[in-house]
C-alpha cells in the first residue's frame, strides 16, 4: 500500500513500475499522495492535549484552500464526525498513555478522519488499521469507513490480516493475497 501511495521507504524493495494513467509515478511526483493518503496501523501521531473536533479542524485547515471559509470548515468536520460515529465524543482530548482520553477504537477513527478531510482526497490507503483494536471497534471502523466512503464519493485500499467473515462481507470487492504476494481470490 505505501507503494500504491508513493510512500516508499529506502528500506523497501519494488520490483516492476507503478503507473498513473500510464505515466510511471516518481518520487517528484506530489500530486498522487494529495489525492491518496495513506493510514499507517500507528494512531501515535496525535496531539494527545487536542480534542476530537480540534484535531479535525486542524486537518482540515491544513488541507484547505485559501479564502476556505471557517463555516465550510465547521461543516466539512461536523460531517466526518457524524460519519464516523466521533460526534458523541467531539470534546474529549484524544490522549495517550499519560492523559486518559478516547478509546483505542476512536483514535484509530480519528487517524482515518483526518486524513479523508482533505477534500483532494480521492483515493485513501490503509494498512492494517484494525490491528491492536477489538473484533467490535473492528468492524465499526470498518462500518463507518465504508459508510464514510460512500458518502463522500472516496474509494479505500485497505489491507488486513486474518479479518473475521462479518468484516469482509463489509467489502463492495475483495482480494485475497497469498504470502507471496500472488493473486489467491
Amino acid at each position: 500500500l505505501r507503494a500504491l501511495s508513493g510512500r516508499l521507504s529506502e528500506q523497501d524493495k519494488q520490483a516492476g513500475t507503478i503507473a498513473l494513467n500510464g505515466l510511471p509515478m516518481v518520487e517528484s511526483y506530489q500530486g498522487w499522495r494529495r489525492l491518496c493518503p495513506y493510514v499507517s496501523p500507528s494512531d501515535a501521531d496525535h496531539s494527545p492535549v487536542l480534542t476530537v473536533r480540534e484535531t479535525f479542524e486542524f486537518a482540515r485547515r491544513c488541507t484547505a484552500k485559501n479564502g476556505t471559509g471557517k463555516d465550510v470548515i465547521e461543516q466539512d468536520v461536523h460531517s466526518m464526525m457524524v460519519s464516523l460515529g466521533l460526534d458523541h465524543v467531539a470534546e474529549t482530548v484524544v490522549g495517550d498513555e499519560n492523559l486518559r482520553g478516547i478509546s483505542g477504537g476512536q483514535k484509530r477513527r480519528v487517524t482515518v478522519g483526518e486524513m479523508i478531510l482533505d477534500s483532494t482526497c480521492k483515493f485513501v490507503c490503509l494498512e492494517n488499521i484494525t490491528d491492536g483494536l477489538s473484533s467490535t471497534d473492528s468492524i465499526k471502523l470498518i462500518q463507518d469507513l465504508a459508510n464514510t466512503c460512500h458518502e463522500g464519493g472516496y474509494s479505500a485500499c485497505i489491507s488486513l490480516l486474518q479479518p473475521s467473515d462479518d468484516m469482509v462481507e463489509l467489502f463492495d470487492k475483495l482480494l485475497v493475497l497469498t504470502s507471496e504476494g500472488e493473486c489467491s481470490y
